[in-house]
């Protein structure tokens, strides 16, 4: 699993359904990227994907059961390591960690 995915992972566990483009726009990515992470977790299958019933160019992206076991992991890991970090090292972690945002987005 790439930092991307686990990324994309937990901004879908605070965002019960999210488009491609709510997922991108919060991990700072493009379009393209976020499809192509989101086919790697469809395959996977820790996503499913689905069109919008309003309007067809729109895809909706939700967690699988799968999913949203293994989110509960990487947030327990993701606490434990912070738990061992100085003050310093989490302020350096969030700021070069390029999906921080998909962390702490209300949803």
């Amino acid at each position: 699993m790439t930092p991307l995915q686990a990324g994309a992972l937990l901004f879908l566990h605070r965002h019960a359904v999210a488009t491609l483009t709510d997922a991108a726009v919060a991990l700072g990515v493009r379009l393209p990227t976020m499809s192509t992470v989101v086919t790697a977790l469809v395959r996977k299958r820790w996503v499913t994907k689905c069109r919008s019933a309003q309007d067809d160019r729109v895809v909706h992206v939700r967690l699988s059961q799968r999913g949203r076991a293994l989110t509960r992991h990487i947030e327990q890991r993701v606490a434990h390591v912070k738990t061992t970090l100085t003050e310093q090292d989490r302020r350096a972690f969030g700021l070069n960690l390029k999906a921080r945002r998909a962390y702490t987005l209300a949803p």
